[in-house]
């Protein structure tokens, strides 16, 4: 007996001690803020470090099918390759990521079938066995194919399933179930459950993402539970749709009069509606279970009258009852539809607002003075361009001052800051640093400090100055770039020099020497091999001392390396 009780403690404490990493995130309020992205539209890696740099950490990917969606429903190579391609670029920045399922074995994606360009989702039939078993297969040559990679972090089953939604007369999910379970004898919950079985022969631990019926509408919570201990439950929500799906800019208003399901008539959308009402049920449900949830798609077509308060109002809610989002879409094409970026509002409020409720942008990646570097008075700082919309603080201290020393230039809205002439005392060591922020003005919205770097104040100058005559100095932009794996870097000197082009990454640390040598005056290149690197933003400096005595001359660009 006692053996047994000390059993059972021993059980019940490894059970409570273990941990899920992928899960725990889950378990983090709002620790996952970011957007959809498809394939359809042309993507590469920018757009992926962009999406970062504005601090962003999730990418809801959506691919079609692995599988057909009609008999003998054969591997679908192309969708898989997509799918790949936006993986890796994942992987390359360092982006979490979910995959959903739009379509497969007996289910059409759901705007198609919503269009009426396919038949109607079939999977979902009682008895379908067939089509619910390759269903399966497919989830499961997902999660084996991405299972290992930390940064995948959840498999949505399907994108808003919408089975019978056009015929069920239901405003509420009790009415729901009871249509599709009575008279179509259509059963999600089974349904998900032995999906979910044949996931977990594989991939015990993986988190998986369901969601509701009808559009994975918020006001039909709640929808279908699955007894595992790894489920968050996901919604979506372009209530009211008359307002985020307008195709006129700036012709609906927010707070506004619209069509609301729950109540069946018109009613005032204000932040407290969609509080109370539209995200209620869906709120009561996460208390009640105590589940992680998931808004898997939000946004708007268009910038509308008011729609930087629409966007504040859910994202504030999301916050609030620490829900994890994802907005509808990244970078959808040359066009301003759901492109909220791209708005072009005054001041891009929309945009912004969106910024303030992302993480923190990374803390930027120092490029010039370099550690421990002798420079000029008039001293040049710079660093990693992010976006249009970042600001910085750089942050200047006396090595042997006190504190008192420091001081701060605040709000800066570019990659550079030049000093002015004699701030800094002729001979003495600083240090250096600085950090990144989004819009939104509080704690959160601003990075780290980078890891501070030291420099001295010296009568020579080791920075950029220009040249009489028609010979000058300069550093040409390498090409190409991107580049895979070699590129070739210009430049040009006004004097006999000697000179030095050196490669370093984005922690200062240098990765190859490409020039160390006299060269005479006039036009010359090098060409760099990047074979043995990994992908990535890189700095090329170059420093030319020329034999007259005159000026030194340092310039400073970067490349990016794509494989």
């Amino acid at each position: 007996m006692k053996t047994t009780l000390i059993l059972a403690i021993i059980s019940i404490f490894a059970v409570n001690s273990f941990s899920n990493p992928k899960y725990d995130k889950w378990q983090d309020p709002s620790y996952f803020r970011g957007y959809n992205v498809l394939y359809e539209s042309p993507k590469n890696l920018q757009d992926f470090i962009d999406f970062k740099n504005y601090g962003g950490n999730l990418f809801h990917i959506q691919p079609d099918g692995f599988y057909a969606c009609d008999a003998p429903y054969d591997v679908v190579q192309a969708n898989i390759d997509g799918c790949d391609m936006l993986v890796n670029y994942c992987r390359q920045v360092g982006i979490y990521y979910v995959i959903g399922m739009r379509s497969g074995p007996g289910a059409y994606d759901t705007f198609d079938e919503s269009q009426g360009t396919t038949g109607e989702s079939r999977v979902w039939n009682d008895g379908n066995t067939t089509e619910q078993t390759r269903y399966a297969e497919m989830l499961k040559m997902v999660a084996e194919r991405y299972g290992e990679d930390t940064l995948f972090v959840g498999l949505n089953l399907v994108i808003e399933p919408r089975p019978k939604v056009r015929v069920i007369p239901a405003n509420t999910s009790a009415a729901y179930k009871f249509f599709l379970e009575n008279i179509y004898n259509i059963h999600m919950d089974r349904v998900y459950s032995s999906w979910v079985a044949v996931i977990r022969e594989t991939e015990p631990d993986l988190p998986v993402i369901l969601e509701s019926f009808a559009y994975s509408t918020p006001e039909l919570f709640p929808a279908y539970t699955v007894n595992d201990p790894y489920i968050i439950y996901s919604a979506h929500n372009y209530q009211p749709v008359e307002f985020s799906k307008e195709a006129v800019p700036f012709n609906k208003t927010y707070p506004g009069v619209y069509w609301n399901i729950s109540t069946l008539s018109q009613v005032l959308y204000d932040a407290a509606f969609l509080r109370l009402t539209v995200f209620g049920k869906l709120r009561d449900f996460q208390v009640t279970t105590g589940a992680p949830v998931f808004i898997g798609e939000m946004g708007m077509y268009k910038p509308q009258n008011g729609g930087e308060q629409y966007l504040d109002d859910q994202l504030s809610i999301f916050k609030d009852y620490g829900w994890h989002f994802a907005f509808w879409d990244w970078r959808r094409g040359p066009g301003a539809d759901w492109n909220i970026e791209k708005f072009g509002d005054p001041d891009n409020m929309h945009w912004k607002t969106v910024l303030a409720k992302f993480h923190a942008p990374p803390v930027p990646g120092m490029i010039a003075p370099l550690n421990d570097a002798m420079v000029s008075s008039a001293i040049v700082f710079s660093w990693d361009t992010m976006t249009a919309f970042t600001l910085f603080d750089l942050e200047i201290s006396m090595i042997n001052g006190s504190r008192l020393d420091v001081f701060v230039i605040s709000d800066i809205n570019q990659s550079t800051y030049t000093l002015a002439e004699n701030t800094l005392q002729n001979g003495e060591r600083y240090s250096w640093r600085i950090r990144s922020k989004n819009p939104g003005g509080e704690p959160e919205n601003n990075s780290s400090w980078s890891e501070p770097r030291t420099f001295t104040v010296g009568s020579s100058s080791s920075e950029k100055h220009p040249i009489a005559g028609d010979k000058k100095n300069e550093l040409s932009q390498n090409f190409p770039n991107p580049f895979n794996p070699s590129t070739r870097i210009s430049y040009s000197l006004a004097v006999n020099s000697n000179v030095r082009l050196r490669i370093y990454d984005m922690t200062g640390r240098e990765v190859a020497s490409l020039v160390n040598d006299y060269m005479l005056n006039g036009v010359h290149s090098a060409e760099f091999n990047a074979s043995q690197l990994a992908s990535g933003v890189y700095i090329y400096k170059l420093d030319a001392v020329p034999a007259d005595g005159s000026p030194a001359y340092t310039e400073i660009k970067k490349m990016i390396l794509i494989k």
